[in-house]
Order: C-alpha cells, then sequence, then structure tokens
C-alpha cells in the first residue's frame, strides 16, 4: 500500500526530529501528536522513532482526513495509532496525566488554541519528556485574524521557564519538561 500524501510542510523538518527525539528510538515509548491532518508526520514517527513494537502514537485532529486511515495503514504499524477525532481541548482532558513520553503541537494555530494546548499537553507529558512546537515563527495574514502561535508560545515558556530546558528555538520550539 503507498502513502497518499497532497502537503509537504513536514518533511524539511525531519532534522529537528531526529535530533530531539532519538532518545525514543527502539524504546517502548508513547507520543502524542495534537493536529494530525493526513498523517505525513505521523507515518515517520512510527516508522523512525517509535520502532519498538509496543511503542504508541496517540493522534488527535479536529477531522479525520479521508487519506489518513490508508497513510497509516500504508506503515504496517496502524495498529500502534489511536487516533482521536475531535477538539484537542476536549481530548486532552480526557488523556490521563504523564501517559507520553513526547508531544509534537501542531493543530490550531490561533494563539489561545495554541497556549491552551501547551498547558494541557504539559500536563500529559512525564518529566524528561519533550513537546514540540511546530510554526513558531508562522504568520499568513489571510489566515492569521484569530492570532498567531508565537505568542503563545512565548507564554507558555516564560510561565515554565524553571520547568523547562529549551533544546530548539527556531522556527520549532522544543522543550524538556524538567518537573511538573
Amino acid at each position: 500500500m503507498a502513502f497518499d500524501f497532497k502537503y509537504d510542510w513536514f518533511t524539511h523538518r525531519i532534522p529537528v526530529f531526529e535530533r530531539c527525539l532519538a532518545q525514543f528510538v527502539g524504546k517502548k515509548t508513547r507520543g502524542l501528536e495534537v493536529g494530525t491532518l493526513e498523517g505525513r508526520s505521523a507515518a515517520w514517527l512510527l516508522e523512525n522513532i517509535l520502532t519498538h513494537p509496543e511503542s504508541q502514537l496517540t493522534c488527535i485532529d479536529i477531522e479525520e482526513q479521508p487519506n489518513l486511515a490508508g497513510n497509516l495503514m500504508a506503515t504496517g504499524q496502524s495498529h500502534k495509532v489511536d487516533v482521536k477525532i475531535g477538539y484537542s481541548r476536549d481530548v486532552l482532558v480526557q488523556l490521563s496525566p504523564h501517559l507520553f513520553d513526547f508531544a509534537y503541537i501542531d493543530g490550531s494555530h490561533s494563539t489561545c488554541d495554541v497556549l491552551e494546548d501547551a498547558v494541557l499537553t504539559y500536563r500529559r507529558i512525564r518529566v524528561g519528556g519533550i513537546i514540540g512546537f511546530d510554526d513558531y515563527l508562522w504568520n499568513d495574514p489571510d489566515y492569521n485574524e484569530y492570532g498567531t502561535p508565537k505568542p503563545a508560545i512565548d507564554t507558555f515558556l516564560a510561565a515554565n521557564a524553571h520547568k523547562l530546558e529549551i533544546l530548539e528555538h527556531d522556527y520549532q520550539v522544543w522543550v524538556r519538561k524538567l518537573s511538573d
């Protein structure tokens, strides 16, 4: 089965993913993805990071794209994935605290939504876990009527500065959770 991807906003980000998530390769790991779209990053995570047979990935998106299931199936590892459909704020509060080893946040780009995703995700990450934020510098006037990710990520980083180690701070921001 072949992948059916219509967009590629991910491939050029792979070096950052490799650098920030290398510690999880081959280990039993639980990952979380907020904003899955058609599953390009999820497929890459399954094939390159979540390689242990017992690793799992939880994907959250507001709606399931028609090609998502097929793309996950094409990895041969769709049994490791739990796709949850709904607003991230509603789904995240249903997940247990300290459940995940890493999370990648790339859902809504509105300032308030990104901040809410950051706070709710932080509570679901184990101490020592990693959180990645996409689109820190994104600013498209055609789509940013509700703000951009940058002020939300800056606020989250400032509020938790004493509990985070910054691993990457460029177009993406990646942090390690040092404490609760």
